[in-house]
C-alpha cells in the first residue's frame, strides 16, 4: 500500500510543479537570435530552440515539392537560398512567442500517469512481460506516432548543456524542469522512464519482440563493457566538441554531435539531420536480434539513467535468496547482462544497466525476484525474526 502512496504522491508533486509552472509563464526573457548566412535552416532552428516547421514555409516553392526536396533544402545554407535574414528572424521570434503551448503541458502530465501506471504494474509482480509488450506499443503510438518527437530524455540532456554554454533557445526553468522530472522518474524506479515511457526505446523493443531469430537473440546480448565504453567515447567527443575542448567546426552543426545522432526526430522527418537519415536503418536492423541498440550504445540519458540506476528506489531486487535454485532462467530471459552480473555478486553498484523490463520476475520459478525497494526486503528478511533462512549458493 505504502509503494502507491508513495507513486501517488510522486504524481501530485509532478502536477503541482507543472501548474506553478503554467501560473508563472511570463519569465521568457527576449533572447538573441543565432542567424548566419552559411547556416541551413536546420541549424539554424536547432540554434534558436524553435521546431524546424517554423521555417519550412520560407523555402523556396521548388524545395518544398516533396519530402526528399524539402529535407535537402533544409539542410542548404540560407544565402543559397536567397533568403532574408529579416524574414528568418521574423519566423523565428513568431515561433517562440507560440512556446508554452498547453498542449506541451499536457504532454508531461499524460507522460508521467504513463510511467506511475508503469510503476504500480511492475510493483504487482507476476505476468509482467505480456503486458509489457502491449504497453511497449501503445507508447510507441502515443508518444511517438501521435505527439512526435518531444519531450525526450535525448532532448532533456542536449538542452541542459546548451543552457550551460548560454545558448539561446528555451527557458531556463523549462529547461531545468524538463531535466528534473526525467531525473525524478529514474530515481524512483531504475530505467523506469527509459523503459516503459520512452518512444524511440519502444520502437526498437516492439521490433526485438517479433517473434524472429530467437535463438540468434540470446547469443548476441551486448557485452555491457562494449556498449558502455561506446557510450561514453560519444559523451566524451561531444563535450569536447561542445565546450570547444576540440577546435573543429565551432558555431556550425558539428559542435554539437548529438543533433547528428538524434534518432528521436524519426517522429519529425523534416529535422532529420542527414547523418542520422543514414543512422536510421541500420538501428532498426539491428532492433531485430539486439536490445535497443541505440539505447545501449548512444544515448546520453541511458548514460545518465545507468548512474542514476545505483541510487534509485525501486528495481529488480532478489528478495528470497533462500528460493533460488540456481536454474539460470531469469539470466536467459535477461535481453542484458544485468542479471548474470546480479547473480554473480561480484559488485553491488555500476552492474550492466536493468531497463526493468520484468522478464527475469516472470521467468523465475520460484519467486524469487521482485520490484521492490530495499526498505521492503529489509522489512521482511527472516534475519529480523531471529531465524535463519536455507541458503542455496545464490548470492544477494
Amino acid at each position: 500500500m505504502r509503494s502507491f502512496v508513495v507513486l501517488g504522491a510522486g504524481l501530485v508533486v509532478v502536477t503541482s510543479a507543472l501548474a506553478l509552472f503554467i501560473k508563472c509563464h511570463p519569465f521568457q526573457e527576449e533572447e538573441k537570435i543565432a542567424v548566419r548566412g552559411e547556416m541551413s535552416l536546420r541549424h539554424i532552428a536547432e540554434r534558436n530552440s524553435v521546431p524546424i516547421d517554423a521555417l519550412i514555409p520560407l523555402l523556396p516553392q521548388e524545395r518544398r515539392t516533396g519530402r526528399v526536396a524539402t529535407l535537402l533544402g533544409l539542410q542548404e545554407p540560407v544565402k543559397n537560398l536567397g533568403l532574408a535574414r529579416d524574414s528568418i528572424i521574423s519566423a523565428i521570434r513568431t515561433a517562440q512567442s507560440e512556446g508554452f503551448p498547453a498542449v506541451d503541458v499536457l504532454r508531461y502530465v499524460l507522460w508521467s500517469i504513463w510511467l506511475l501506471g508503469a510503476g504500480c504494474l511492475l510493483l504487482r509482480g507476476r505476468r509482467v512481460r505480456r503486458i509489457r509488450t502491449l504497453w511497449l506499443v501503445a507508447t510507441l503510438a502515443v508518444f511517438g506516432l501521435v505527439l512526435g518527437a518531444a519531450p525526450n530524455p535525448m532532448e532533456a540532456v542536449v538542452k541542459f548543456h546548451k543552457l550551460l554554454q548560454s545558448i539561446p533557445g528555451n527557458p531556463v526553468v523549462f529547461v531545468v524542469l524538463n531535466l528534473v522530472i526525467f531525473t525524478l522518474f529514474s530515481l524512483i524506479g531504475a530505467k523506469m522512464l527509459c523503459s516503459w515511457g520512452c518512444q524511440l526505446g519502444a520502437l526498437q523493443e516492439t521490433l526485438y519482440n517479433i517473434p524472429l531469430f530467437k535463438s540468434l537473440k540470446r547469443r548476441l546480448k551486448l557485452p555491457f563493457a562494449a556498449s558502455i565504453a561506446v557510450r561514453i567515447t560519444i559523451y566524451l567527443i561531444f563535450f569536447a566538441l561542445f565546450f570547444e575542448l576540440l577546435n573543429i567546426n565551432q558555431g556550425g552543426p558539428g559542435s554539437i554531435l548529438y543533433h547528428h545522432l538524434n534518432m528521436f526526430k524519426i517522429y519529425e522527418f523534416y529535422d532529420l539531420a542527414l547523418f542520422t537519415l543514414l543512422l536510421i536503418p541500420f538501428v532498426l536492423v539491428a532492433s531485430l536480434v539486439v536490445f535497443r541498440p541505440f539505447c545501449q550504445l548512444i544515448c546520453p540519458f541511458g548514460l545518465y539513467s545507468w548512474l542514476l540506476e545505483n541510487v534509485a528506489v525501486y528495481r529488480v531486487r532478489k528478495v528470497r535468496t533462500d528460493r533460488c535454485i540456481e536454474c539460470h532462467q531469469c539470466e536467459k530471459a535477461c535481453p542484458t547482462d544485468a542479471m548474470q552480473a546480479m547473480n554473480k555478486g561480484e559488485r553491488r553498484y555500476f552492474l550492466p544497466d536493468c531497463w526493468s523490463c520484468g522478464s527475469c520476475i516472470d521467468a523465475c520459478p520460484q519467486g524469487a525476484l521482485e520490484f521492490t525497494s530495499a526498505r521492503k526486503i529489509l522489512r521482511r528478511s527472516p534475519l529480523r525474526s531471529g531465524s535463519q533462512p536455507e541458503r542455496r549458493g545464490c548470492v544477494t
